[in-house]
């Protein structure tokens, strides 16, 4: 039966048989996880839980150290920390009995969380005691009775029977402040007694005997209050036993649980292990077993191909493959095509045999008809190479009629070139006449303006010399009034004969004006008349320039001309030329390609020649050939 399937259906067996294999691998390795993750998570609740214990642990060793170095200073402080740790204690076994698994565990952190508040009441009313009794010599009971006792040394210091019998109580009073008991109570008493007589006796009841009275009764309330100190002490130590016990109790537990944890983890990752190694095993042995047996069946239907296609190697167009009609698979297929190619090879060989004297005989008349061509290409070759010469004569003559035209052009160039440079000059010239007459317009313009101004120099001067003749007048008036005054009208007169001295001046000076400006008035006159007369000669030439001008445009536009008839002649010509190269060089191509026509047609009849030899071998290897009857 396993025969008989197909080999895509093997191969599909064989992938689903892995992929079931790879998921059992895949639920297994799962389901390990998940333990090994569940002991993890119960692992890592332990430790919490035994870190927690040894924190807490920490935390009150930490606060039985402080203990013994309080002082007043320190005690409010102390007992801060003291209620905040026991809260953020609490919190933390709660939260810890919240989260343990262990019920065991869950009951020993209850009791030893119920124990922590008794331990921290008893802590709580021991350290209060001992701050009621006092941490130091200088501070609580203790400070006070020791401070009663500085007072009254004081106060009887120059009293020395006094101070005899109250050394003695401060002798006994050292070892009583240590251990007050009725043992070390008694000297004390009996020296107080004596001391108690003799303050009497000497009259200081109401002074030292107030302090004496006071100070015997803190010694008698510092022994109550020790009394109640050591009754504490012995409760805290108690109460300090049964918490570290219980919290020793929860150690071990959880040490154990711990212990108990991780062997349980150990234990199922090797079975977890042992399962994944038999399981991949398993599918290991199962997947090889199906690919041998896959292996086995391919390898002897591709043998058989082999065999098949070897008889066809050696020309048996009889063979045929082995092809099994209810697995029908790629093998089946591959055999089936085998038989179909042979048989298709035979006839095509028949075919083959049939055609291989025509094509011999049409070969032969290929061949003399190719030689005829061959002799019309070489008569065609030697008329083209007549031709491609002819046109290389034409072509080097209309190159040398090219290079004539060019220089022709060359010349015509030249002259447009001088004729536009002598238009550029003389137009350059006229720009200057230009500028030389509107600078002889503005000169006669200054000059006009400047007789202007002469003549009107002349009326201030006709001006000056009327005011100078009337102040002369008003000088001799003024002398004639003078002698008229006689002797009080001699500086007046004095006055009016050099008024008219200065208007004498004044009109001597005045006429030499006049003659000057009457010399600048003539030159200037002249002037003008010069200027007109040169204004007149630049335009004169002006317009003769312009006559210039003019024709040396018309030359400079029939030099142009000249020169493009002459460039287009040149380009005409060029055309000519290129034209009549390229035909050279097409006859040349030709004549070329009539060559390589020729060696062609040769190769042609060689290769046909070897064409008729090799049909004539294929018809004796063909003769190898086994085919089926019906081919024959």
């Amino acid at each position: 039966m396993f025969n008989n399937l197909s080999f895509r259906t093997k191969l599909i067996s064989l992938l689903i048989s892995a992929i079931l294999g790879f998921a059992i691998l895949a639920s297994v390795a799962v389901i390990a996880l998940t333990s090994q993750q569940e002991a993890s998570n119960t692992l890592k609740q332990y430790f919490s839980s035994q870190a927690s214990v040894n924190r807490l642990s920490m935390g009150m060793l930490e606060l039985g150290d402080r203990l013994w170095a309080l002082t007043d200073t320190t005690y409010d402080d102390y007992q801060t920390d003291l209620a905040n740790s026991y809260t953020e204690y609490g919190t933390l076994l709660t939260t810890e009995i919240e989260l343990i698994p262990d019920e065991g565990i869950k009951g020993a952190l209850v009791d030893l969380k119920d124990h922590l508040v008794s331990y921290e009441i008893a802590l709580e009313k021991y350290v209060a005691q001992k701050g009621k009794v006092g941490f130091t010599t200088q501070s609580g009971l203790q400070g006070q009775v020791i401070s009663l006792s500085d007072q009254i040394t004081t106060s009887i210091a120059k009293l020395s029977l006094l101070k005899r019998e109250f050394v003695n109580i401060k002798k006994a009073e050292t070892t009583y402040l240590i251990a007050p008991t009725d043992e070390n109570m008694q000297p004390i008493a009996k020296s107080f007694e004596r001391f108690k007589v003799r303050v009497d006796n000497f009259g200081f009841t109401d002074t030292i005997g107030k302090q004496s009275d006071e100070y015997y009764a803190a010694l008698n309330a510092y022994r109550v209050e020790f009394d109640k100190l050591v009754a504490l002490s012995i409760s805290f130590k108690q109460e300090k036993t049964v918490y570290d016990e219980y919290r020793d109790a929860a150690m071990t537990l959880i040490a154990d649980a711990v212990k108990t944890a991780e062997d349980r983890a150990n234990t199922q990752s090797q079975q977890s292990l042992s399962a994944l190694i038999s399981i991949s095993l398993l599918v290991a042995v199962f997947a090889a077993i199906l690919m041998l047996s896959i292996g086995k069946n391919a390898r002897n239907t591709l043998q058989k191909v082999v065999a098949d296609l070897t008889k066809v190697k050696q020309g048996d167009m009889t063979a045929v493959a082995e092809v099994n009609k209810k697995r029908n698979d790629e093998f089946d297929t591959l055999g089936q095509s085998l038989n179909e190619m042979t048989n298709g090879l035979g006839g095509v060989l028949s075919d083959v045999v049939s055609s291989t004297s025509e094509v011999t005989s049409m070969v032969t008349e290929l061949n003399n008809t190719i030689s005829n061509i061959a002799s019309s290409n070489r008569s065609t070759t030697d008329r083209t190479n007549d031709i491609a010469t002819s046109t290389d004569d034409i072509s080097n003559r209309i190159a040398s009629l090219s290079d004539t035209t060019e220089e022709l052009r060359g010349h015509s160039n030249e002259t447009y070139e001088s004729a536009k440079a002598g238009a550029k000059t003389i137009q350059d010239v006229l720009n200057n006449l230009n500028e030389a007459v509107t600078q002889v317009d503005i000169t006669s313009q200054q000059l006009d303006e400047l007789g202007r101004l002469s003549s009107n120099i002349d009326n201030v001067i006709e001006m000056i010399n009327d005011l100078a003749n009337q102040t002369n007048l008003l000088a001799l008036n003024a002398a004639i009034e003078a002698a008229r005054a006689g002797e009080a009208g001699r500086g007046f007169s004095v006055v009016a004969d050099e008024v008219r001295s200065l208007a004498e001046k004044t009109v001597d000076a005045t006429s030499k004006i006049t003659s000057i400006v009457g010399t600048i008035q003539t030159s200037t006159k002249s002037a003008i008349a010069s200027m007109e007369q040169g204004q007149n000669s630049l335009k004169r030439i002006e317009a003769s320039g312009s006559q210039a001008e003019d024709a040396i445009k018309t030359i400079e536009q029939n030099a142009m001309t000249s020169s493009d008839a002459s460039n287009l002649m040149a380009q005409s010509i060029h055309n000519v030329a290129d034209t009549a190269l390229k035909m050279s060089g097409d006859m040349d191509q030709i004549a070329e390609q009539l060559r390589n026509d020729s060696d062609s047609i040769e190769i042609i009849v060689s290769k046909t020649e070897q064409i008729s030899g090799i049909s004539s071998d294929l018809a004796g290897k063909t003769q190898v050939f086994t085919l089926p009857s019906a081919a024959v």
